[in-house]
C-alpha cells in the first residue's frame, strides 16, 4: 500500500466513528418511532384477535353444547316416540306394576330422565317408572304442556317450562307427546321428565372458568338451566336475550339475568325450542390486553430512555464491538466446521423477508441440488410428501403463534433415487421485544431407518392383537360348543334310537328323519365352531393334499349354479401336509362357497394348486412365508371383489358382509385357524367389481399316497360286559344306556361323578369298563380315571367331551384314559370305541401272563 492510500486509510477510520455516530442517533430516534408505531399496532390486533378469538371460542362451545342437548333430547324423544307406538297396542289385561317395571327398564340407560309416565285424557298419572303414591295419585291436568297436547292435535313433541316435579319435588323440564287411539281420539300424554340437575352437572364439569356462564333458554325466554347457578332465576323470563342471540351469533350484552357486561354467543337446539348461550365476562377477556397495553407502554418508555443512554456509551464500545465481531467470525467458523462433522443438516431462516441459509447437508436431505435456488419457504418444501405439507404448516403455525416453544416435525421427502425418505427437522425461532418471530434456525437428519423399524413393529403388534383376539374367540367358540353339544348328543342319540323303532314310510318316520336331519346341520355348525376353535381330537397326519382338494372338488361341482364355470388344476403330485383331511377339506370348501357366493351374475371360478420351493422368509397378508417347500393352493373368482375397508376384518370370528341368514361368519376365520394351526400363511388379492384372489401356503412334509376307499364294517357288540356310565346329564345317561343295551352291554349309569368312584370302591370288579364325562361338577372326568385306577389299574376307561381342548392328552394318558371321543356320540361311535378298548386290554392281560 502506498502512502497516500495508507493516509486515506486513516483517514476513513477517523471519519468513521463520526458518521456512525450520527447514524446511531438517526436510527435510535427511528427505532424508537418504529418501535412504538409496531407496538401500537401489535396491541390493536391483539385487541381484535382477543375479541374474534372469544366470540369464535363461545360459538364454538355453543355449538357443541346445543349438539350434546340435542342428541340427549333426541334420544328421549326417541324413548318417547316408541312408548307411544307400545302404549296404543298394550295389552288392556297387562298389569300396572309390569308395566311400571318396563317403563323402568326403558329409562335405565337415560340418567337424565327422572321418570317416564303415561297419563290418561284426564290427566291421571296411569303408569310411570318409578314408585306412584297410591293415596294420592298424581295429575297432570295442571301442566301447561298436557293442556296444550290435549287442546291441539296438530302438536308433536312438547317441552315445557321449568317445573317442580311433584313426587320427587326436582326441577326439571318435561317433554311430551300426545297419545290417540285408532281413530285420532286423544286418549292421554306420554312424557318423560328430565332432570336439570344433569344438566347443571354437566355444565359444571365443562370448567369454563370462574368468569364464564352456560345459559339454557327457552325459546320464550324462560332460564331453564345456568351454570354458575343464579338463585332464585330459574324459570324466569329474558325474551330480550334471545332476541339479540337470533339476530347476532355473538355479541357483547349486558346480561339481564346478573347485569354484567359479558360476550355471549348462542346456538339453538336442533328440533328443540331451546338455546345454549355461553358467557363469558368482558373483564376477564380485555384485562390481560389492557394489561398488556400498559406494559408496552411502559416498555417504550424504558426503550427511549435505554436507547438514549446507549448513544452516549456506543462511542465508548465501538472498539469493543469490533474486537467482538473478530471473535464471533472465530467463533462462526468453528461452528461451521463442527456442523459439518454432525452429519446434520443446518439451516438459517430469516422469517421476515423469507429467505433461507442451508447447509450442503441440508440440501441434501431436502433432495436439492447445490445449484438450486432454496431462498423461500416454499423452494424448501419442493420435494415434500402431499400428506405430510398440513403437518409441517400446523407445526410452523404453532411455533409463531406461541403454541408451542419449539420447532419438531417429520415428514418426507423424495430424492433424486425417486425413494421417499423421512427426515426429523427441529428448531427454535428468535423473537423480538414484542415477541413477534423474526428468524428460525435448526437441523435436520435422516430418520429413514428408525421409521422402517417403527413401521415393522407396528405390523408385528398388529398380528399379535389379531392372533389374541381370534384365540380368545377360539376359546369362546369352544365352550359354548361344549354345552351346546351335551344337548345335541341326546337329540341325536334319542332320534336315532327312534329312527330305528319308527315304521318306515310312516308319518313317524318321516318326522324323525326331519329332527335328525335339521341335528344334523346343527352338529355340523358345531364342528365348524370346534374346528375354529382348534378343538380338533389327536394330531394330524401326512395327508395328500392333492387327492383331499380334489375330492373336495369333485363333491362341490355338481351344486354349482350353472352360471358358474368351475376351472381347476391341481399339481402338486404326491405332496404331503400335516393335517386333518377333514380340515382341507373345510378350507377349499369355505373359500369355494365365498367365491361362488361373490358372484351372483356368474363368473369364473379357478381352483389351482401347485408345488413352490420359497426361497426367503418374507410377510403376506396374515402371516409369514418360512424358506422351504409349499403346497401353494390358489382359489380365484370374478366377482364383486372386497371392499377396502373392511378388508382387514374378512377373517375375525363371525363377521360378514351378506346378509341375515345368508353366512355365519365363521367361514374365513375358520380358514385361519386351520392354515395357522398347520404353520401356513394365507395372502388376499382383490380388487371392486374385478374378483378376489385367496393364496393359501401349506408346507410341505414329505409324500403320501392317495387315501385307499373306506369299507364299512358291522357294528360290534358285546358280550354282555358291565360298562359303567357317569355323566351329570341324566338325558345322556339314559341315552347311553339304550345304545349300550342294544349292542350287547350291561350298563350302570351314574348321575354324579362321587356316587360312580364310591360304587366303584365298593366292588371294584363289578365293572369292565368305564365311559365318564369330562366336564362334570364335582370332579372332571380325568379326575374320576385317576381316582378309579388308583383302585384298578387294569380297567379301560372313555372319556366323553364336547369341548376336547379341555382335556390334556398328557394327564389323561397319565390318569389310564384309553381314549377320549367327541360329542355328539352316535351309536357305531360308542361300539367301536368300546370294542377297541376291551381289545387292548385284553390283549395287555394276555401279554402280562
Amino acid at each position: 500500500m502506498t502512502d497516500g492510500a495508507q493516509q486515506n486509510a486513516r483517514l476513513a477510520d477517523g471519519t468513521r466513528p463520526e458518521r456512525l455516530r450520527r447514524w446511531v442517533i438517526l436510527l435510535g430516534v427511528l427505532f424508537i418511532v418504529a418501535n412504538c408505531a409496531t407496538d401500537a399496532y401489535d396491541q390493536w390486533r391483539a385487541y381484535r384477535f382477543a375479541i374474534d378469538d372469544t366470540n369464535r371460542e363461545l360459538v364454538n362451545t355453543a355449538g357443541i353444547l346445543a349438539g350434546q342437548a340435542e342428541g340427549t333430547l333426541k334420544s328421549v324423544d326417541v324413548l318417547l316416540r316408541d312408548v307411544a307406538d307400545g302404549y296404543a297396542h298394550m295389552d288392556a289385561t297387562a298389569r300396572i306394576r309390569d308395566i311400571d317395571a318396563a317403563l323402568a327398564g326403558r329409562v335405565e340407560g337415560l340418567p337424565q330422565v327422572l321418570s317416564l309416565k303415561i297419563a290418561d285424557a284426564q290427566g291421571v298419572v296411569r303408569y310411570r317408572s318409578g314408585p306412584l303414591d297410591k293415596d294420592t295419585p298424581v295429575s297432570l291436568e295442571d301442566r301447561s304442556y298436557f293442556a296444550a297436547l290435549r287442546d291441539n292435535p296438530t302438536l308433536g313433541l312438547v317441552v315445557s317450562e321449568p317445573i317442580v316435579t311433584k313426587v320427587e319435588q326436582r326441577v326439571a323440564i318435561a317433554l311430551a307427546r300426545r297419545l290417540r287411539d285408532d281413530s285420532g281420539r286423544f286418549t292421554g300424554v306420554v312424557s318423560a321428565t328430565i332432570d336439570l340437575d344433569k344438566f347443571q352437572q354437566f355444565y359444571h364439569q365443562i370448567k369454563l372458568g370462574s368468569h364464564s356462564a352456560i345459559v339454557l333458554l327457552h325459546d320464550d325466554g324462560t332460564l331453564v338451566a345456568r351454570e354458575p347457578p343464579v338463585l332464585g332465576r330459574v324459570g324466569k323470563g329474558y325474551p330480550g336475550l334471545v332476541a339479540q342471540l337470533s339476530t347476532e351469533p355473538a355479541a357483547r350484552i349486558v346480561s339481564p339475568i346478573d347485569g354484567v357486561a359479558r360476550f355471549i354467543a348462542g346456538a339453538h337446539v336442533g328440533g328443540f325450542p331451546l338455546i345454549v348461550a355461553v358467557g363469558r365476562e368482558e373483564a376477564a377477556v380485555l384485562d390481560r390486553w389492557r394489561n398488556e397495553v400498559a406494559r408496552v407502554a411502559a416498555q417504550d418508555l424504558i426503550v427511549g430512555a435505554v436507547i438514549a443512554l446507549a448513544i452516549v456509551a456506543l462511542v465508548h464500545q465501538l472498539t469493543r464491538v469490533e474486537r467482538g465481531e473478530r471473535a464471533l467470525r472465530q467463533s462462526e467458523e468453528r461452528y461451521a466446521l463442527a456442523m459439518e462433522g454432525a452429519n446434520e443438516g443446518h439451516f438459517d431462516r430469516n422469517l421476515q423477508a423469507d429467505s433461507a441459509f442451508m447447509s450442503p447437508k441440508m440440501r441434501e436431505l431436502l433432495g436439492v441440488g447445490p445449484n438450486v435456488p432454496m431462498n423461500t419457504r416454499a423452494e424448501a418444501l419442493v420435494n415434500v410428501h402431499p400428506d405430510d405439507r398440513p403437518r409441517i404448516n400446523t407445526a410452523f403455525h404453532d411455533l409463531l403463534e406461541r403454541r408451542t416453544n419449539r420447532y419438531e416435525v417429520e415428514y418426507r421427502v423424495r430424492h433424486a433415487d425417486a425413494e421417499w425418505h423421512w427426515i426429523l427437522v427441529r428448531g427454535r425461532s428468535l423473537r423480538d421485544s414484542a415477541g413477534k418471530p423474526y428468524r428460525l434456525v435448526g437441523s435436520a437428519i435422516d430418520i429413514t431407518e428408525r421409521k422402517r423399524a417403527e413401521a415393522e413393529k407396528d405390523r408385528l403388534e398388529l398380528q399379535l392383537r389379531k392372533s389374541q383376539k381370534l384365540e380368545a374367540m377360539g376359546t369362546l367358540a369352544g365352550g359354548i360348543a361344549h354345552d351346546f353339544n351335551n344337548i345335541l348328543g341326546a337329540i341325536l342319540g334319542y332320534g336315532e334310537l327312534a329312527q330305528k323303532s319308527a315304521a318306515p314310510a310312516s308319518a313317524v318316520r318321516r318326522y324323525i328323519d326331519n329332527v335328525m336331519h335339521a341335528a344334523g346341520r346343527a352338529k355340523a355348525l358345531v364342528e365348524r365352531i370346534l374346528a375354529f376353535s382348534r378343538s380338533g381330537v389327536g394330531d394330524g397326519a401326512p395327508v395328500n393334499v392333492q387327492a383331499a382338494i380334489g375330492e373336495t372338488l369333485d363333491l362341490l361341482a355338481p351344486s354349482l349354479p350353472g352360471r358358474v364355470q368351475l376351472t381347476r388344476k391341481l399339481d402338486a403330485g404326491d405332496a404331503a401336509v400335516i393335517a386333518d383331511a377333514t380340515q382341507l377339506h373345510q378350507v377349499v370348501m369355505n373359500l369355494c362357497t365365498n367365491a361362488v357366493q361373490a358372484m351372483p351374475a356368474g363368473g369364473m371360478l379357478e381352483v389351482r394348486l401347485e408345488r413352490v420351493d420359497v426361497r426367503e422368509r418374507r410377510s403376506v397378508f396374515h402371516g409369514e412365508l418360512v424358506p422351504g417347500p409349499h403346497a401353494c393352493l390358489t382359489v380365484r373368482d370374478t366377482g364383486t371383489g372386497i371392499d377396502p375397508k373392511v378388508l382387514d376384518r374378512v377373517f375375525d370370528p363371525f363377521f360378514t358382509t351378506k346378509g341375515v341368514g345368508a353366512g355365519t361368519g365363521l367361514g374365513l376365520s375358520l380358514v385361519h385357524g386351520i392354515v395357522a394351526d398347520v404353520g401356513g400363511a394365507i395372502d388376499v388379492a382383490t380388487e371392486l367389481d374385478e374378483g378376489t384372489t385367496f393364496t393359501i401356503w401349506l408346507p410341505v412334509a414329505g409324500s403320501a399316497p392317495p387315501p385307499a376307499a373306506e369299507v364299512a364294517n358291522e357294528l360290534p357288540h358285546g358280550n354282555g360286559e358291565v360298562v359303567m356310565v357317569v355323566d351329570d346329564e341324566p338325558s345322556l345317561v339314559e341315552l347311553a344306556e339304550e345304545i349300550l343295551a342294544q349292542v350287547g352291554y350291561e350298563p350302570v349309569g351314574f348321575g354324579s361323578a362321587t356316587a360312580a368312584l364310591k360304587a366303584f370302591a365298593d366292588d371294584p370288579r363289578r365293572f369292565d369298563l368305564v365311559l365318564t364325562d369330562e366336564m362334570m361338577p364335582e370332579l372332571t372326568g380325568t379326575g374320576l380315571a385317576l381316582e378309579i385306577h388308583r383302585i384298578r389299574s387294569d380297567i379301560p376307561i372313555l372319556i366323553m367331551s364336547g369341548y376336547v381342548n379341555s382335556v390334556d392328552s398328557g394327564v389323561a394318558r397319565s390318569a389310564g384314559v384309553s381314549e377320549v371321543l367327541r360329542k355328539p356320540l352316535k351309536s357305531r361311535d360308542i361300539a367301536e370305541a368300546l370294542a377297541r378298548a376291551l381289545t387292548a386290554s385284553r390283549s395287555a392281560t394276555a401279554a402280562a401272563r
